[in-house]
């Protein structure tokens, strides 16, 4: 399971950035092939045009590369975060069948688990923070 909003622009910026080197590989041998046929005389550019292109290009190739390998890390810090969402979200449903079967002590060791912490404001607003967030139980439970 993963969180479809994130995840789903870091899947399409990897493919994005996968296809632009691609493309400046495809570009990068164009010129290589020209930079040989430049040499034998069966081009009519000059080698000197051909060879400035190439370099151009090859930093253009190395960039989308570094762009490719960034956008496949975030990807898989992204998976890995979700990854352990997820074993979160499952281990806080198990906890809640065991809630209900549990004695009051077992109930109050559970509810440690769960709750990072309870604040109690002005007029006894009570707010809990939970160890999981709603969006990923909600999204598990879903």
């Amino acid at each position: 399971m993963f969180l479809p909003s994130l995840f789903f622009l870091l899947q399409t910026s990897y493919r994005q950035a996968e296809e632009e080197f691609q493309k400046a590989s495809r570009q990068v041998a164009a010129l290589e092939e020209e930079t040989v046929k430049a040499l034998t005389g069966e081009s009519q550019l000059d080698l000197s045009v051909v060879n400035g292109m190439l370099l151009k290009h090859r930093a253009k190739l190395e960039e989308c590369q570094r762009t490719m390998e960034e956008a496949k890390a975030k990807k898989k810090a992204e998976a890995e975060n979700n990854k352990a969402a997820q074993a979160q979200v499952k281990e806080m449903l198990t906890w809640v069948e065991r809630y209900d079967k549990a004695t009051v002590e077992a109930k109050h060791m559970i509810i440690a688990v769960l709750v990072d912490r309870i604040e109690i404001g002005e007029n006894y607003e009570v707010h809990i923070q939970f160890k999981v967030s709603a969006e990923q139980f909600i999204q598990r439970t879903a």
